[in-house]
């Protein structure tokens, strides 16, 4: 999972926010979209849960990187849906007699059991985002999202500060009407938010893993 090792924020979908909630902090971007995102570093370029290759045991992945190298793309003017690869990945080769390479289609152009599989998970993902992109823009358009910023407070003083997102302003979400309430539980986003202020106790555990000996972290707050 090198590729993954300078990502100091994933994007997660909105079924992931479960599992995710328990190693990181779940933020939304602070574009248009309000994506959401698991904050893996505390520092540009930085991913403390990605190293050598390989994810930190005992942590979600997100699906986002497991997907890796294949994307689905939007469906055709035919409605046929389209599995995107990276060419450029280090597991991709056109090489077929790459020792352990596995192929994505048979002699007579159909895919293999590998492919269908890959395409499987793509195409779960794109539904699954769209779920998602519909519950960001349901937190834009009640004012929900307020700027927010991570201090970190070290042993010795020092503060460390973690910028550029967003999060659920507990005052306005507290004072949504009841009309709205209901259609929030109705489509499982109240589930959403409440996972999403939960995970803001996931700051403590991500600034340990950044700091050095000489710079325990004494509180983290978001």
């Amino acid at each position: 999972m090198s590729y993954a090792e300078g990502a100091t924020a994933i994007p997660l979908v909105a079924g992931e926010f479960l599992q995710a909630q328990r190693s990181y902090p779940i933020v939304f971007s602070n574009d248009a979209d309000a994506a959401p995102l698991a904050v893996t570093g505390t520092a540009a370029g930085t991913n403390l849960f990605a190293s050598e290759g390989a994810w930190a045991e005992g942590h979600y992945v997100p699906s986002y990187v497991r997907r890796y190298p294949f994307i689905s793309m939007a469906p055709t003017e035919g409605g046929v849906t389209l599995l995107g690869i990276d060419l450029a990945a280090a597991k991709v080769t056109t090489d077929a007699v790459r020792d352990g390479a596995r192929a994505l289609f048979l002699e007579d152009g159909s895919p293999t059991t590998f492919a269908s599989a890959s395409m499987a998970f793509c195409d779960a993902y794109a539904l699954e985002h769209e779920r998602t992109r519909a519950f960001s823009a349901a937190l834009v358009a009640e004012n929900l999202l307020a700027t927010r910023e991570a201090r970190i407070v070290l042993s010795g003083g020092a503060e460390k500060r973690v910028q550029g997102f967003r999060l659920v302003d507990e005052a306005a979400f507290r004072s949504l009407s009841s009309d709205t309430l209901a259609t929030f539980h109705r489509n499982g986003w109240l589930d959403l938010i409440i996972l999403h202020l939960a995970s803001q106790l996931a700051w403590q555990g991500l600034v340990e893993r950044s700091a050095t000996p000489a710079e325990a972290p004494a509180q983290a707050v978001a």
